[in-house]
Order: C-alpha cells, then structure tokens, then sequence
C-alpha cells in the first residue's frame, strides 16, 4: 500500500494535519489502533478559545451535538482566594468525542482516508530514511510506504521513539517526572439552586480549577501534579482545606498524562515528522495541548506541502524551515515559559497572595490592553523588592525566581537564533543542552521540597 503521508494517531493532530495535507492534493491515510467511537473518549468535555478556533479554521460546534455552551471569561485566585484576576477571552465548552468525529468528516471531505483498530508495528527504515510503516490490523500486518510518515500517538510517541539514534529528531521517552498527570472529576452540587458555574476559576498555587460541564447543576473539579495522580490528589485535598467549594458528589473521574518536558528541537527527520503529544507540544502553563500542537501543525502543512510534490521523500533539511519558524515564535515563547516555571512554583502561600495582590507574575489580562514589557519588568523587581522590605517574601524565593527568570531569557534569545542551515544545528544543540540543564525540572522542585503540603 502507499500514500503521500502516513499519520499514526487520529485525535485533534492528527486530523487537522489529516485536512490540511488531504486539501491540498495528497493521498492521506490516518491510521489509530482504537475503534471509531473510541476516539477522544480519555475526555468527555473540553474548552477551547473561541479565537484560537478561528484562527486554525476548525470546524464550528453545532448546539445539541458537540457544543454545550460558552462563556466569555475566565479567573484565577490566590492561594487564599482573597484576590482574583480576569483574563477576557471567549472559550466555548464541547464534548470532545463528538467534536473529533466532526473533524474526522471534516477531513474526510477532502479526501483522507480513515483505517481503525489498526495499531502501529514497526517503522520501514532504508539507509537511515523513514520510507513507510508496518500497521496490525487483527491478525494481519499492513506494509504502508509513505513519501511522509507523522508521528501523533500522543504521549507514548510510539513512532518517535523507534527512530535511528543520532537521528536530527530526538527518540527520548518521557518518564515519571516527564508528565503532568491530570484528574478531573465530574461534581454536581447537593444544593444547586446556591451556586452556578459560568466561567472556569483556577487556583494556580494548587494547580486545581473548576469549570462548567454540560449540566448547571454541577461543574469540572480538575487538578494537575508532576509525578503522579496520587499526589495529585494530595494536591486536592490540601486546596479543599484552605479554599471552600460548597458540598458536592462525584458523578465520575476521568485521568489523563501531558507532557511537562521541552519538547524536541527538530519536528522533522528524513521522511519524518512528529506533532502533537509525541512533540511534547502543551502549553506550560495549563497542559492544553490541542492548540499548541495545531500551531505546528498549521506550520508543517504549509511548508511540507511546497516540498512534498518535488521529492518522493522529503528529507530533514527539506523540511528545515519547519523547524525555524516554529521554534523562533511559539518555541521560543513556550521554551521561556517551561523554564520560568521552576522557580514561579516554589514559594509559600503568604508569597503567591502577595504576587496576586501586588500583580507580580499573575495579572489580569484584559481585550485590548497594551503592555510596556520594560515597566513590567520594572515594577516585578520593585515590587519583590517591597515584599522582602514588608516581609511578605522570602529572599530566598526572590533569587530563586530571578535565578530561573534569567536562564528561561537566555533559553528564549537562544530559540530565536535557531539556525537557519541544517549544518549549523549540531553547534546551536549543544548549547541548547547547557541551557536546559542549567533549568533544572518543575516536578524536582515540587515532589523533592513536598512544595505546599508540608506547608
């Protein structure tokens, strides 16, 4: 069998990527080891930017089958929920199984072509080149060569990780402290004619929020944690001793793994490319990841498509600029963001109340609202500054985020250099090396010093 392009996984990546290439001309074949309708069903509801939607051009929700309902912004709060800051954007609420089968038709109508319960075996490798795949189907093994074979699986990136070592796209798996593991439970409240939920309100010191479902009698409990969903529970519990919820059940629990590691350098090797979950690609500071992968998803189809009808197997350097313009604008954003984590996480209650009070590192943002990233700058020193004076922060926690601020600049300026010639990377990636590791991890900070639970 042959096609154009090869994609292993059938979620959000893999059929927008799916529409984009089939648009423009390419036989396309989107294989996924579930059956059809278990396609998305890790997750029964999911929010997504109104704006974001509009700018990849997805399809719209229809009202009554995948769409719930919208609202028109969002909060977070302190520790002690004493302050609350606005962030205006419109996010509409659908139900994820529903809303990928629409993009599956979506996709259909250009012409790719859909193959379920077909698993991923091994890759078809000649002289080092990706040239195609082997795919089980039952009891019978699939032999697809492919001009492109793409690489969404999701967080086990199981096509990624069997390339060629020494390949210009890394094969590393994630482990334990590479994941941000995720438990939402599903409440309804036990007197709902108190209380509402119309926006989605965050805790960011407890990485737990809530937000709306399909039903006004109840909401989405959810909480992140590095290292496991035990902790995450533990998380949880400690949010509930300090921050009140009126009393509710648990009507079902739903868990899921993102990845919390920078994601690869290259997105590309020869006859190879890797988007979504299996590219580490989720924003750092919420773990939504259908977006951030469209981003390089929208970048690939464009430049992969002028390249593809040229050469039967597009090699890495074919495929460079995919690479330069990804990691010189979101990379670069995301990249800074992931290693300013470290040291935003580790401080006290006292201190994350401070921040908010103070608008240092969690602000509101508002439609329209220009920023002086200079002043901003100046009044995050000022204002830590003051803290320590008022003893509301700890010098130690001061230099420690001004410490990881640094080196999350220098990470951004150095994504922005990414080379523009293929034969420069191996200079650029060794220096990349010693700025990652000078970063340290997020989960380190948070499970080693047992972050606010000891607290």
């Amino acid at each position: 069998m042959k096609c154009d392009v090869l994609i292993i996984g059938a979620c959000t990546a893999g059929v927008y990527f799916a529409k984009r290439m089939a648009q423009q001309g390419y036989r396309v074949m989107v294989a996924d080891k579930c059956g059809k309708e278990e396609i998305g069903k890790r997750l029964s509801i999911f929010h997504m930017d109104e704006a974001q939607m509009k700018r990849f051009r997805a399809p719209k929700p229809v009202e009554g089958e995948d769409f719930v309902h919208s609202f028109n912004f969002s909060a977070s709060r302190s520790a002690w929920g004493r302050w609350e800051k606005y962030h205006e954007h419109t996010v509409n609420v659908m139900k994820l199984p529903e809303y990928i089968k629409r993009m599956t038709e979506w996709a259909k109508n250009y012409g790719a072509q859909f193959a379920y319960k077909t698993a991923f075996k091994e890759l078809i490798l000649e002289q080092g080149r990706v040239v195609g795949a082997k795919l089980i189907h039952g009891s019978k093994i699939i032999t697809v060569h492919a001009g492109l074979v793409v690489d969404c699986s999701g967080i086990t990136a199981a096509v990624r990780t069997q390339l060629p070592n020494g390949c210009v796209c890394e094969n590393f798996s994630l482990q334990q402290s590479d994941k941000f593991y995720v438990t939402v439970k599903y409440i309804s409240f036990v007197r709902p004619e108190k209380v509402h939920i119309r926006h989605t309100i965050s805790w960011p010191y407890y990485k737990v929020w809530i937000a709306p479902r399909e039903t006004p009698q109840g909401a989405i409990l959810g909480v992140g944690a590095n290292m496991s969903y035990e902790y995450g529970e533990r998380c949880l519990e400690k949010f509930l001793e300090n921050i009140y919820i009126p009393e509710y059940t648990v009507d079902k629990v739903e868990r899921g793994a993102v990845p919390y590691h920078r994601p690869p350098y290259s997105f590309v090797a020869d006859g190879f490319l890797a988007l979504g979950d299996s590219a580490c690609l989720t924003k750092p500071n919420n773990g939504e990841g259908i977006t951030a992968a469209w981003y390089l998803a929208d970048i690939a189809a464009k430049e992969i498509g002028k390249v593809l009808w040229k050469t039967k197997i597009p090699t890495a350097e074919d495929m460079w600029k995919v690479n330069v313009r990804y990691q010189r604008t979101q990379g670069a954003a995301y990249a800074e963001l992931l290693a300013t984590m470290t040291g935003a996480v580790d401080c006290s209650p006292r201190e994350n109340n401070y921040e908010f009070r103070n608008n240092l590192i969690f602000k509101s943002n508002l439609r329209n609202q220009k920023t002086d990233k200079e002043q901003e700058k100046k009044d995050l020193i000022q204002g830590l500054l003051m803290g320590v004076l008022q003893g509301k922060m700890r010098p130690r926690t001061i230099l420690k985020l001004l410490h990881y601020s640094s080196i999350a600049s220098k990470i951004k300026h150095h994504y922005l250099e990414f080379p523009e010639d293929i034969h420069d990377y191996p200079e650029w990636k060794e220096q990349a090396d010693a700025l990652w590791a000078s970063a340290g991890s997020m989960a380190d900070v948070v499970y080693d010093k047992k972050y606010y639970l000891s607290e």
